[in-house]
């Protein structure tokens, strides 16, 4: 939070503590140090008498002021934007001017602008805290939050700034997610009937330049399955059910070094090209679709596909603290869980103890591979030689397992471990 201040500097510099609309209190500051409490009722508003001099900030209420002028005068013009602290919005303003009720022609969009001062100007302002939505965020920040039920959700942009944020993708459809909202320092959202599926928001500065964005996984929680000293979540990543046999449970795929989820095998008959698409049935934000490229994805080409393997690889992004794995999960090489020689039905792995991986294909730049026989996981680290930067992952068909390197752009389905 910001601190609260208004500073009278003529006599007096006034502190405002604030925990929230209802309770708080304010302190004056006079300039030999002593410190008077006044009462709380008298935070709600700040009284500007003209001819004296003021400081650029004010705060009250969790409203911070920013005068554009260091005095206020008579017949002179009186401007200040009103900013929301971090986690609080603006409840209400009252404008008076010489005991008149100026607020409907005087504020607008968190902008006081009076065009001639005619006596004592006094601003009432009241913040309140944003209180509403799961904070998914809660537990510690990620890239992709889980959603077990419909309401209103909220996390935290960990160190990111924008000026909105908007809904990217959702293979649910357009009424699925709605009112995306940044506020402060969260992103708001609002699931509406609970659907198992995938989604991504979005954070934009205002060029509408994408910042970072979010995966939203609609599903029912995962359980973790404690093998071999090893806490798996029992599904891949992206995954609405733990049942191997069933396609819902292949998830999505990934490139390595890039925590964006991309279509799974679910949507073999989805092929992503260079013209930006996406799968039938999916909501996609006007101006996006899922495409291939040459050049490296960045956090503003999320939908970005690279099909270069040269030595540069084709993303930075696993460099970030963030990996594609919710809050407490991490990305671990299954090689160990395996083996080299797994027991390998007409679905998948079976390793017993309720741990399974499906044969849940892949996607390498020339379209879906069956998973009736094979699947290749991305093990989580990286591994670089002269021709290109490729991958450490697990390769499995037809009951064998191999150590295997994929090459970076190659579209691979992840399974995540917890701390």
């Amino acid at each position: 939070m910001k601190k609260s201040i208004l500073a009278i500097m003529a006599s007096l510099f006034v502190v405002f503590a604030s925990v929230n609309a209802q309770s708080f209190k304010m302190q004056v500051e006079k300039s030999d140090g002593t410190i008077i409490t006044l009462p709380a009722d008298f935070v709600k508003q700040v009284t500007f008498i003209p001819a004296e001099t003021y400081s650029i900030t004010y705060s009250l209420n969790g409203v911070t002021s920013s005068n554009n002028e260091t005095s206020i005068s008579e017949g002179m013009p009186y401007s200040t934007n009103l900013i929301v602290d971090d986690n609080y919005y603006i409840s209400s303003v009252n404008i008076l001017m010489n005991g008149y009720d100026v607020t409907s022609t005087s504020y607008s969009e968190g902008t006081i602008k009076i065009k001639e001062v005619t006596g004592n100007i006094i601003i009432t302002a009241t913040a309140l805290p944003y209180s509403e939505g799961v904070d998914l965020s809660a537990q510690g920040t990620a890239n992709c939050y889980i959603v077990s039920e419909s309401g209103t959700y909220k996390f935290l942009i960990d160190g990111y700034s924008g000026s909105s944020a908007f809904l990217l993708w959702n293979e649910l459809g357009a009424n699925d997610i709605s009112d995306v909202e940044l506020k402060g320092n969260y992103i708001f959202f609002k699931k509406n009937s609970f659907q198992k599926g995938n989604a991504v928001i979005s954070l934009m500065d205002d060029t509408k330049t994408i910042i970072w964005s979010w995966h939203i996984w609609s599903t029912d929680v995962p359980s973790v399955i404690n093998y071999d000293g090893t806490k798996w979540m029992d599904r891949n990543l992206g995954a609405t059910t733990a049942d191997y046999t069933s396609e819902d449970s292949y998830g999505m795929y990934y490139l390595f070094g890039n925590p964006m989820p991309f279509p799974g095998y679910k949507y073999k008959d989805f092929t992503i090209t260079e013209t930006p698409s996406v799968p039938n049935g999916w909501y996609v934000a006007e101006g996006y679709g899922f495409y291939q490229s040459s050049k490296m994805p960045s956090p503003s080409t999320p939908m970005q596909v690279c099909n270069n393997i040269d030595a540069y690889g084709n993303s930075t992004f696993f460099r970030s603290p963030k990996n594609p794995c919710p809050t407490n999960y991490y990305c671990s090489g299954i090689q160990g869980a395996i083996g080299y020689e797994p027991v390998v039905d007409s679905y998948g792995i079976n390793l017993g103890e309720g741990l399974y991986f499906p044969l849940a294909g892949g996607h390498y730049g020339y379209g879906y591979q069956c998973p009736s026989n094979m699947s290749c996981y991305w093990a989580g680290f990286n591994v670089y030689n002269s021709a290109a930067v490729v991958g450490s992952a697990v390769y499995f068909q037809d009951g064998l397992s191999k150590r295997y390197y994929n090459n970076a752009n190659a579209g691979s389905p992840m399974r995540a471990a917890r701390y």
